[in-house]
């Protein structure tokens, strides 16, 4: 059997097995169906892609607009609401074994959450009841997403730093069943319109606290537009830097990289050789084999730049990210490079991501001192440096999109309004 297969299999199973057990739990529960239950599947339509950050990540708030529904008509009518509220449009473009799994996997969560909620209530209390609905929630629908998670990898033979990811999940269990709390007595004391009321309040508010992430990302931007403005009297690194984002990010995105991520990671690759500018024209652009005092300056422009951006108000969530590329874009696979030896999976993957990149467009595109190679010779120096210089993981899925992301370049390339590369691209 395919290994692709595999996962399609695995994805189907899940969501209708999960489906099954929804019901079958479900029917021997208390519920209260009602007309009021459309208006939370429209807070639930309305909230995709908004969650609340914290210093210690953003959560979701999926949970504390479904405990009122587990609390007052439910846990089956929890389920078939999350089932279809919490949905987003692209979802629906997914292969339908991903539609299956998640709306059967919701279904679950949100069902045994409901029936911990109550099955606590009854013996410890209101308190315990909200934390031990909040943690099964979170355990739950965490497990599913691990589990669909580790059947990937091996079906596709790739590596995914989604461990931290999980890590970062479980820090939103008290802020998440704190506000949960609040929609509940909202909801109880003020009925659906309340709660909807609420609801707006919080989104206001919640562009009031998030006032300074929205001036980081303003500072950012105007960094990045700076950084643009400098590098336009180097076209070829300019070039560099966008090309460098732009196979990163469809890397990225083959790695599951939320929108999020994705976007601090296209923010980093800008960043990745700003240690660069406080390092000679002279040596940057020399036009033959670098001497060993050159070549040691040259070492040192990524933790100039790590110094660079710790001056810069940037999120935690993407501080972490950015540091990473721009401290350890040199690191190599067999622990030689640069500036600190780390070696194999003690590089950040989206460090081992850009490397891949960079390494890639240093090779196809012309540069001061060297022709670009053709694709098939790149091809060849890239799977010659699978590990040792390079993540063998990360290059096998950069080769195995490779002519995609070509095309994609081309067609970018194509619709642009420039009449003039800066660049030359590499030829079959």
């Amino acid at each position: 059997m395919h290994k692709k297969s595999v996962l399609q299999i695995y994805l189907c199973i899940a969501g209708i097995v999960s489906a099954f057990f929804t019901y079958r739990l479900g029917i021997a529960t208390a519920n209260h169906p009602s007309v009021e239950l459309l208006f939370f599947i429209g807070l639930l339509l309305a909230n995709n892609r908004r969650s609340i950050e914290t210093e210690s990540g953003a959560f979701s708030l999926n949970y504390p607009l479904l405990l009122p529904v587990m609390a007052m008509h439910g846990p089956l009518m929890a389920a078939l609401t999350a089932t279809i509220g919490i949905i987003e449009l692209e979802e629906l473009k997914q292969p339908p074994a991903v539609v299956i799994h998640n709306r059967g996997t919701i279904a679950f969560s949100s069902l045994i959450s409901g029936i911990a909620f109550h099955s606590v209530l009854a013996d410890y209390g209101f308190t315990l009841a909200v934390a031990g609905s909040a943690l099964a929630y979170l355990v739950i629908n965490t497990s599913f997403f691990a589990a669909a998670k580790l059947v990937e990898m091996y079906t596709t033979d790739t590596r995914d730093g989604f461990l931290n990811d999980i890590l970062e999940t479980l820090k939103t269990l008290v802020p998440s069943a704190a506000l949960g709390a609040v929609f509940y007595y909202t909801y109880v004391y003020f009925s659906v319109y309340g709660l909807i009321v609420s609801y707006l309040f919080l989104l206001a508010l919640r562009s009031k606290t998030l006032f300074g992430l929205l001036d980081t990302t303003y500072r950012l931007a105007l960094i990045k537009s700076l950084l643009r403005a400098v590098w336009a009297k180097d076209p070829e690194l300019m070039q560099h830097m966008e090309r460098v984002a732009f196979f990163s990010g469809e890397l990225a995105r083959e790695y599951g990289y939320s929108p999020l991520k994705q976007r601090a990671l296209d923010e980093a690759c800008y960043f990745h050789d700003i240690g660069k500018l406080e390092i000679e024209d002279e040596i940057l652009k020399w036009p033959g084999r670098l001497t060993q005092r050159q070549f040691e300056t040259i070492k040192s422009h990524p933790e100039r730049g790590a110094c660079f951006i710790e001056e810069i108000p940037i999120p935690l969530r993407n501080r972490k990210i950015i540091r990473n590329i721009v401290l350890y874009h040199h690191e190599r696979w067999d622990g030689k490079g640069y500036p600190q030896g780390l070696a194999k999976e003690q590089i950040p993957l989206e460090a081992r991501i850009v490397a891949v990149a960079d390494t890639w467009d240093a090779m196809t595109s012309r540069r001061c001192y060297k022709e670009p190679l053709s694709i098939p010779d790149a091809i060849t120096e890239l799977k010659r440096v699978r590990g040792t210089q390079l993540d063998p993981a990360v290059v096998d899925v950069f080769l195995r999109i490779l002519d995609d992301v070509l095309e994609k370049e081309r067609k970018q390339v194509s619709a642009s309004a420039m009449g003039k590369k800066h660049y030359s691209s590499a030829s079959w």
